[in-house]
């Protein structure tokens, strides 16, 4: 019998294999073998030890060298020899007592056991280590187990209770079917800046209907639209300034703006009144958004006469839009392997950031009214420096016999002489 699978090349006393597997079981590869080398000249070793399935230890020393891809063999018996049976023989006990001892050492062992096979090291657990039943034919909790055969008692064994398993902690995607409640704070964590919707969902489509994002380091806005049609949003914005603005009607029972003198600095009357509200018109007009008629000022006209009284807000807002994106999730197969799937979400994204050259001027009516009052103010002003001024006239005109009950704008009647 030889053996001549693979190639060798040889150097020092060392030969190494390519394609070979000199340590599998039932080769008889063993100490004492006799290898042929096909070079030229031929050159025959003897096998001293058995290092590897691809090495192989020889005497005498490899001489000239043997370059990879050399043809071998490697004669497995001596024929007729009682000297090679008795070794091969040997090497066949020896083989299977090293499987043997290997067996012993899982089923009397502990912890994890290394056993050799086909010259090839295996760590294994000890049959002592393997998990055991116990009288509920389920594997205890300290060996890795749930300690019951039912799912309800592996959840009390493991103190999990069905509120544990239906929360939403550390989970990714998904769609929760059934109304929920929160004790204590709900936080929505943004990318970078801004975002973080929060979404009103059409049912079928599952497109915005309204929704609330956050811009701007801390601005929040709400957005209503008309049935995601889209150009219909209607943007209601908090604003860190403290302002609030709407893009219609405001409707309340009352509404009280501060006016304390203590939150106020450089408090100066507005000067010439009268003046400043001889430039200003009281307008009709139509809206353009709604098509609603209304009354007011013009804010331009205004901005001439009282600056004060002009604000502006953003007529443009960031857009978003929903769209499906795919994403992996890690799960189990039906072999309880894990594995990774790959599943569809809806998410909100920036379609358009906001064009903050688009503004519009606001009025502050207030100030109007201050304006208007402070006119009122002239006026009475006037007024009474007239009536200070007939009456000093009426008391001059009644020394030189001016009789404030005759009328005299009126002709006097004809003599009946004439």
């Amino acid at each position: 019998m030889i053996y001549t699978t693979g190639t060798i090349a040889g150097n020092g006393s060392t030969l190494t294999g390519t394609g070979t597997n000199f340590t599998a079981a039932g080769t008889l590869i063993r100490n004492g073998c006799t290898v042929i080398v096909m070079t030229s000249p031929v050159q025959v070793f003897q096998i001293t030890a058995v290092n590897s399935a691809t090495q192989l230890t020889v005497t005498p020393a490899v001489n000239p060298a043997i370059p990879a891809g050399t043809r071998y063999a490697i004669l497995l018996s001596d024929s007729k020899s009682l000297d090679g049976f008795s070794l091969d023989l040997a090497e066949t006990f020896g083989m299977y007592q090293r499987y043997m001892s290997g067996f012993a050492d899982v089923m009397t062992g502990s912890g994890n056991v290394t056993i050799t096979i086909d010259g090839k090291a295996y760590t294994v657990p000890a049959q002592k280590s393997l998990a055991q039943k116990d009288a509920s034919g389920g594997v205890p909790v300290s060996q890795g187990g749930t300690g019951s055969t039912t799912a309800a008692g592996a959840r009390s064994n493991l103190d999990i209770s069905d509120k544990q398993l239906n929360s939403v902690d550390g989970k990714t995607g998904g769609t929760v079917t059934s109304p929920f409640s929160a004790t204590g704070a709900v936080n929505i964590i943004t990318q970078n800046s801004s975002f973080g919707t929060l979404n009103f969902l059409f049912p079928t489509t599952l497109k915005s209907m309204a929704y609330a994002f956050c811009e701007n380091f801390g601005d929040i806005v709400l957005v209503t639209t008309g049935a995601t049609v889209t150009g219909t949003e209607k943007y209601f914005s908090f604003r860190q300034s403290g302002n609030f603005s709407v893009p219609g009607t405001v409707n309340c029972t009352s509404l009280n703006q501060t006016s304390d003198a203590d939150k106020k600095d450089d408090i100066v009357t507005i000067a010439d009144a009268r003046d400043k509200i001889r430039l200003l018109r009281g307008v009709t007009y139509i809206l353009k958004d709604t098509g609603m008629p209304s009354a007011g000022v013009i804010a331009q006209e205004l901005m001439e006469v009282l600056p004060e009284a002009i604000g502006s807000v953003f007529d443009d807002h960031d857009q978003y839009e929903s769209v499906e994106e795919p994403y992996k999730v890690a799960t189990f197969d039906e072999n309880g392997e894990p594995i990774t799937v790959t599943e569809t979400r809806v998410v909100t994204r920036l379609k358009r950031a906001r064009d903050d050259t688009r503004r519009s001027y606001t009025v502050d009516y207030a100030a109007v009214t201050g304006l208007v009052l402070q006119t009122a103010v002239e006026l009475d002003q006037a007024v009474t420096a007239l009536e200070k001024n007939q009456r000093n006239m009426a008391a001059f005109l009644q020394i030189m016999g001016f009789d404030p009950d005759t009328d005299y704008t009126e002709p006097e009647p004809e003599s009946e002489n004439q």
